[in-house]
């Protein structure tokens, strides 16, 4: 191995792809390349997988064999997302969009590790906000992993390609993702790398935004959402807004623009993580036009919007 392959991962992805690269080989049942090192948990074996991900241009460089990676080593593109509905009460409820469950290959889960708690009415009865994050990662793996590391937890992941990723039920599980208003919300993360330099990584590149900051932050760059990104969150915020009871609105001020600080105390609706705290920034201000649009037309009626039992 060359002294330049050998500077691709940082100690800490290193030793987060010793730990990982054992558990997926026996999840996904993938073969070790001929000529590579056979210890899948060696440091080694780590960066051998970063460098194939870094000549190979489409996937992310984090030394472990995910599922993706692994369908790249055998020379085949991943298999597009089978799956066309999310669990809410333990119920498949079918939607017009690419899901991956927890329970499904290549999925993840939060269940049996920390940072999430059963909610009080597991019907989902009390769930009245839908909330956006950007997860500032590379992909949604990644915010996986960095959400297990903080001892957090998220309901829905929103990979770069469309797909959603559940991780925990809709309505049993209070996720830890938004502070104050776990037990009332559903939260998502967006994935988006936003910071510019780290455009070069994304394929294709994201569109810089430049434009006001929240909480009375001055203006600055950030990377934007894909097109595909920003439909499918209207998409998940009708579904649940429908299967919820969750009004179809976001926090408007008195001249009816979406609010640039904290919304009030006890909205309901679809808001951002900065909504509900001072100290955040995301999801940034280019999500509202495309759900203001949808809000502005009437509900469309499908299998999805049926509400759940109690909502």
């Amino acid at each position: 191995m060359t002294e330049t392959e050998q500077q691709l991962l940082s100690e800490k992805w290193l030793r987060r792809a010793q730990q990982l690269n054992p558990y997926y080989k026996e999840r996904l049942g993938w073969s070790v390349p001929a000529g590579w090192p056979t210890d899948v948990a060696s440091e080694d074996f780590a960066e051998s997988v970063a460098f194939f991900q870094k000549e190979h241009g489409a996937l992310t460089v984090d030394g472990i064999v995910g599922p993706k990676t692994a369908a790249a080593l055998e020379g085949i593109k991943p298999k597009p997302p089978e799956g066309d509905f999310l669990i809410i009460a333990g119920q498949r409820v079918p939607v017009p969009f690419p899901v991956v469950t927890w329970d499904e290959p290549g999925g993840m889960s939060f269940y049996g590790r920390g940072g999430w708690t059963k909610r009080r009415d597991p019907s989902g009865k009390g769930v009245n906000l839908f909330v956006l994050h950007w997860d500032g990662c590379m992909s949604a793996r990644q915010c996986f992993h960095v959400l297990l590391e903080r001892k957090l937890s998220v309901h829905l992941m929103l990979d770069g390609d469309g797909t959603v990723y559940q991780a925990l039920d809709l309505a049993e599980a209070r996720a830890w993702h938004a502070g104050d208003v776990n037990e009332r919300s559903v939260g998502v993360e967006i994935q988006n790398p936003v910071q510019p330099h780290r455009n070069k990584w994304q394929k294709p590149p994201r569109e810089l935004v430049v434009g006001p900051g929240v909480h009375g932050a001055r203006s600055y760059e950030h990377l934007d959402f894909y097109d595909v990104q920003m439909k499918r969150v209207v998409e998940l915020a009708e579904v649940l807004c429908a299967r919820f009871g969750i009004p179809r609105a976001v926090p408007l001020g008195p001249g009816g623009d979406v609010l640039r600080t904290l919304a009030p105390r006890g909205f309901r609706g679809v808001c951002g993580h900065y909504h509900v705290s001072k100290s955040k920034p995301d999801p940034g201000l280019t999500l509202w036009p495309g759900l203001q649009a949808a809000f502005r037309e009437p509900p469309s009626t499908n299998e999805a919007s049926r509400p759940t039992a109690g909502a």
